[in-house]
């Protein structure tokens, strides 16, 4: 009786399933992806061709929902506030650091109250102009503005087009350029097209097609290489702007107490689908660059950027 009862006992503890922990069965409903723009945009379709890809790796439904306002801080929030299980994941761009830094008391603490995942499929800034405008070139174009009053549109004050524009014309030029914002690129760019604005200052993707058709002019892309989609276009350093490159990323955060193992998980599925050969050539169709920077390294860069962005705005007179 009591070898029965010792066997009984021994099947219990080493042949029973140890029930796994949360963290392990993650995930095991759907992750929601909250997108820090409207429909239709860089960042949403980023989000959605990601959500696609994460769903297969995941094992789970990926859903995306779109709270765009505020320069994406609507969203920074709701996800700030979220619980911490992994089961919300915020989309943003750098309008949400610009935001912050044009405004600390914004209510948003992007470092304190987000956690990093990876960025992805960053953007490159580009300089675009009319066609028959007297300039081919950066240098060219601080001549021209010393000539004559130029102007050029981003997609709204604070945007990280009208950063850029600021320190490669104020800063880097030393001109002064009337800066006129639009609700978003696709406007700006109709004023460049119509004539209306000298030029704009943009992502890049919305372009392509523009500058390869020969309607717009490419002057300068914002980072250290030239871009793949329109490899005719100088880069800043060749325009001879140093120390400076800009780029609109596409991040993935979690509320900052969601648990390591959790946020390594989503974090290292989201770096394995910006590898995949065909995530990475459509991007590239698309203009942005088919790269990624996983969590630990995507965190330390957003306190660099902060600290940049805010020295644009202090020398701009910009904070509010």
């Amino acid at each position: 009786m009591l070898r029965t009862l010792f066997a009984i006992l021994a099947f219990v503890l080493l042949g029973a399933p140890v029930p796994a922990t949360a963290q392990d069965a993650f995930p095991s409903r759907n992750v929601r992806l909250v997108v820090s723009f409207p429909p239709g945009g860089g960042i949403d379709a980023v989000a959605r061709m990601f959500a696609e890809k994460l769903a297969g790796l995941l094992g789970q439904p990926v859903v995306v929902e779109n709270r765009g306002g505020a320069s994406g801080t609507i969203a920074g929030k709701a996800v700030a506030g979220a619980e911490p299980d992994g089961y919300t994941v915020l989309v943003a761009s750098n309008s949400m650091l610009i935001a912050q830094a044009l405004n600390p008391k914004i209510g948003l603490d992007t470092p304190k109250e987000l956690l990093a995942l990876a960025s992805a499929a960053p953007q490159a800034v580009i300089v675009v102009a009319q066609p028959d405008l007297a300039a081919n070139s950066l240098k060219e174009l601080a001549a021209l503005a010393k000539t004559r009053r130029l102007n050029y549109g981003s997609p709204g004050a604070g945007s990280i087009g009208h950063l850029a524009g600021e320190y490669l014309f104020s800063t880097a030029s030393g001109v002064s350029l009337e800066h006129i914002p639009f609700p978003g690129a696709a406007q700006a760019l109709t004023a460049v097209l119509g004539k209306q604005t000298d030029l704009a200052v943009v992502t890049l993707p919305p372009t392509v097609s523009l500058v390869q058709s020969g309607k717009l002019k490419g002057i300068a892309v914002t980072t250290e290489q030239r871009s793949a989609a329109l490899p005719q276009v100088q880069n800043v350093v060749e325009a001879g702007v140093s120390g400076f490159s800009a780029s609109a990323w596409t991040g993935f955060f979690v509320p900052a107490k969601t648990p390591k193992a959790v946020a390594d998980k989503l974090g290292d599925a989201i770096v394995k689908v910006a590898a995949m050969p065909d995530v990475k050539e459509r991007l590239s169709k698309l203009g942005f660059e088919p790269t990624s920077v996983a969590g630990a390294r995507f965190q330390r860069e957003i306190g660099d950027e902060l600290k940049r962005w805010s020295a644009v705005i202090d020398k701009a007179g910009l904070r509010k």
